[in-house]
């Protein structure tokens, strides 16, 4: 079993995100402050490490991270008012960041992505892969900005991450941003950052998305969502390198690269009035197609392989692979992915049968797509992290 080091000084924000990581198959050791988790750093060997930014006493989170091992992933999360803090964090090796409130989901799958792209090449011998991975490594190289389509589940923030560690940003950050995700009226300050004061709740400035990726890559998952005004704003960091905070009238200059993806078709939408034109023109200079899971046929007992090792399985018994041989994926890799997870957690032995693949309850035929209607587990909404941090309980909310 994976083991996780979670620190956070909140204690009903720890035992949430202990039953939520230990349901999903983590072992947990839990911190309440910098000093302790930086001793249980010493005494034992994890796999990821999730931290907030800031802890009471004499250590924060950043001197966690500077106590952890640089081929440890972390994960850290930051309040409202703390991302300048999530910067340093970065350039201090995190791999990435999440902010508060968020959604457990969300939490999960960044976890996730993190661990399996530790040391982790994307796996595949199909012609069709292959050409895709050659593809992206010339881009990786090209100092272009790169537009990854392919359906979901497909590995495109995968793809995305290798491509920064194989080009010359490597030793500069990698932004994620899920377009989709961030609230339309939100989407601007993430972005390039906003002024104290620049819109109500604003009670410090705080720095964007662009500002992070300073030498380095922004990643913008699901570009197609963008909003049409926020597209023109966009433009212009990729036409001149420069943009305003909100409400600020200084100009700031960036050198950013952009890898953007999307699994809608983005030269169709150009064409209704739903895409600019010359945004995709831009951010398209160089595209690399990712190819679905059923085009990949080749590669799904490699890839079941792969995710079986992965989750502490032994091996796939030849009817259950006769089954994932013959399913369509609509859910791509990451259904397969999720589907081997679950398997592996419910084997008492390792073995993968026909039998574990049915979700609990689930009469479906096993040909049938699996996963379509996944229990979405939420932290989400500033009153659930409040809830969590005793807030509803009539204790004072102390601001971070």
């Amino acid at each position: 079993m994976k083991r996780i080091l979670l620190v956070e000084d909140k204690r009903g924000m720890r035992s949430m995100l202990t039953t939520a990581l230990t349901e999903d198959g983590w072992k947990v050791t839990a911190a309440a402050d910098g000093g302790r988790a930086m001793k249980e750093l010493e005494k034992g060997r994890f796999q990821a490490l999730l931290t907030d930014v800031c802890l009471p006493g004499e250590f924060n989170g950043l001197d966690v991270l500077r106590a952890a091992p640089p081929e440890l992933p972390a994960l850290v999360m930051t309040a409202f008012g703390t991302v300048d803090l999530a910067v340093k964090a970065m350039k201090l090796g995190a791999r990435d960041f999440i902010s508060k409130p968020f959604e457990l989901n969300e939490l999960l799958e960044k976890l996730s992505l993190l661990c399996r792209d530790t040391g982790h090449c994307m796996k595949g011998e199909s012609e069709v892969f292959l050409e895709c991975l050659s593809r992206a490594e010339r881009a990786s190289g090209s100092g272009m900005n790169v537009l990854l389509y392919g359906e979901s589940g497909t590995g495109k923030e995968l793809l995305a991450r290798m491509m920064h560690r194989r080009s010359p940003r490597a030793e500069g950050p990698f932004i994620p941003v899920n377009c989709a995700a961030i609230p339309e009226n939100l989407m601007e300050s993430e972005l390039f950052g906003a002024e104290k004061g620049a819109y109500t709740g604003s009670d410090e400035a705080r720095p964007g998305r662009f500002t992070m990726a300073m030498d380095g890559i922004i990643f913008l998952d699901e570009i197609g969502d963008l909003d049409l005004n926020l597209q023109g704003k966009l433009l212009r960091v990729l036409e001149s390198g420069t943009y305003h905070t909100v409400g600020g009238t200084e100009e700031i200059t960036t050198n950013a690269l952009v890898i953007s993806a999307s699994n809608r078709d983005l030269k169709e939408m150009t064409a209704g009035g739903l895409f600019r034109e010359d945004l995709y023109y831009r951010i398209a200079e160089f595209p690399v197609d990712l190819p679905p899971l059923r085009e990949r046929r080749g590669d799904i007992e490699i890839l079941a392989d792969h995710f079986t090792a992965m989750y502490g399985g032994r091996s796939i018994s030849g009817e259950a692979m006769s089954l994932m041989r013959g399913h369509s994926w609509p859910g791509n890799i990451r259904e397969l992915r999720n589907l081997i997870r679950r398997a592996c957690i419910n084997s008492p032995d390792g073995v993968i049968t026909r039998t574990l693949w049915r979700y609990p309850g689930d009469r479906r035929r096993l040909r049938e797509p699996f996963g379509r209607n996944r229990h979405r587990r939420q932290a989400t909404g500033t009153a659930a992290y409040h809830r969590c941090s005793g807030k509803d309980r009539g204790q004072p909310h102390k601001g971070r």
